[in-house]
């Protein structure tokens, strides 16, 4: 997983709700597969985690193949502000395990966990949550 480029995409809000893409870039010469979903946390400054991991969405998924320099993403969602609940502290960085890896990537990436909300869709290309 040394081969894959990890950074995010753009926040977009929809119906009460923050979504972000994460974005996985081939960096190696040949195909890499993905299947399924990343683990996602929030951390602070000092890389300590705010809150729950993210859970997972619960929308079906297959491997995404690809090719060198190309790109597939999973979304993360969290409310937008405080709907159902507070929010907590606002993180410096999400630690984001790829699917089947056990190194994790620090993404600069300032996210507030609201409503006990926070979960994560599976690596797709079609940008889907």
């Amino acid at each position: 997983m040394s081969d894959l480029y990890l950074s995010m995409g753009r926040k977009e809000g929809a119906a009460g709700s923050l979504y972000w893409s994460i974005r996985f870039t081939n960096t190696s010469t040949t195909g890499c597969a993905l299947r399924g979903y990343p683990g996602v946390s929030v951390l602070d400054t000092a890389h300590h985690q705010i809150g729950p991991a993210a859970t997972r969405s619960g929308r079906s998924y297959g491997t995404v193949v690809l090719a060198p320099a190309h790109t597939a993403s999973a979304v993360v969602r969290t409310t937008n502000g405080p709907v159902g609940g507070p929010c907590l502290g606002t993180g410096t960085y999400l630690r984001i395990y790829p699917p089947a890896s056990r190194t994790a990537t620090l993404v600069p990436a300032p996210w507030t966990i609201c409503s006990g909300l926070f979960q994560v869709g599976p690596v797709n290309v079609q940008g889907a949550f």
